[in-house]
């Protein structure tokens, strides 16, 4: 089942936002009109405003604020994209050029900057406290996390302890972030809003493990990036670590050698076979189901309706994505 589908139940709402992050991020000056039009073709599944618009069709029904705190949530994650792949060196995402490869590493910089100051004067705007302050908190983990996962680079003693914890901050604490400002945005009570910022942080981390199994074993057509961008640039993801914790002690700096040395087609295809054999992407594949259904268990009690359908739904999907 497609996204499209899943999301059936809030396409207006979804077609809303899609029309102001657009319109929101247009420049005074005309100049920077390209790099907004660049950004907005690099249009990713909106899966955080969606997370925001659920939870609070869950809570009672959405007022005016949720798409503004939709709109917020997106802006901060697309730049953090712009970050990452200033910081990955990367030229391609989503099969389109990335701003850092088009506009060099300067603008792109102070782009992503741009993305974070619009989002902020849209927050400021709602003049709500406990919104500017869950946002605020909330970049502070998730910087905490990208850092951790920089300084860590090529560390061959990071655990698969230390990799969730990483996800936990770098990806999933804005997708908790965004089911608990849907949910407190309609008004939930302490155990709701709980629950479905529980859900939100279950499903952000499922989210990253299964984009990092497609970062090893994906389809490049598919995935519109190379693949083993993550291992080139010295990140241990659970595939790896699960494979380095399964080999005799005698193969491991051989392997890890293989692994972070080699980019022939030939190594590639050696590390594939290493990670088949050894049942690592399984592993991962089958932590990140056990994360999704801990996180519809979350949810259980929740009143039954189209929205909360579509909640369980997208858990389904993440973890059945082929890019």
């Amino acid at each position: 089942m497609s996204t499209e589908v899943i999301l059936e139940p809030i396409k207006d709402q979804m077609h809303e936002i899609e029309e102001r992050l657009y319109s929101d991020l247009s420049p005074a000056d005309k100049r920077l009109s390209d790099l907004v039009f660049h950004i907005s073709k690099i249009k990713g599944k909106r899966f955080r405003p969606a997370l925001l618009l659920l939870s609070g069709k869950c809570s009672g029904g959405l007022v005016p604020q949720h798409i503004d705190l939709a709109i917020v949530v997106e802006l901060i994650h697309t730049a953090t994209l712009v970050h990452d792949d200033i910081i990955d060196e990367a030229e391609v995402r989503r099969h389109v050029e990335t701003m850092n490869s088009k506009w060099g590493r300067e603008i792109s910089i102070l782009f992503g900057d741009y993305l974070f100051s619009r989002a902020y004067t849209i927050l400021s705007a709602l003049d709500s406290q406990i919104a500017t302050l869950i946002m605020s908190q909330t970049i502070n983990i998730l910087c905490e996390g990208e850092i951790v996962q920089f300084l860590r680079c090529y560390d061959t003693e990071v655990t698969e302890s230390d990799y969730l914890s990483i996800i936990e901050r770098k990806t999933a604490s804005l997708c908790a972030a965004s089911c608990k400002l849907g949910a407190i945005s309609s008004g939930a009570n302490k155990k709701l809003s709980e629950a479905l910022t529980n859900y939100g942080l279950k499903i952000g981390m499922a989210f990253q493990i299964i984009d990092d199994c497609l970062d090893v074993m994906g389809k490049e057509e598919e995935m519109g990036k190379p693949l083993n961008s993550d291992i080139q640039s010295g990140k241990l993801t659970l595939p790896f670590i699960r494979l380095v914790n399964k080999l005799p002690t005698d193969r491991k700096e051989s392997t890890l050698e293989l692994i972070f040395q080699n980019n022939s087609k030939d190594s590639k295809a050696a590390i594939a076979d290493l990670l088949v054999e050894h049942e690592a992407v399984d592993y991962a594949h089958e932590t990140a189901r056990q994360l999704v259904k801990k996180a519809q268990e979350e949810i259980s009690f929740i009143p039954d309706s189209v929205y909360k359908t579509a909640l369980l739904e997208l858990g389904d999907y993440v973890v059945r994505r082929e890019r």
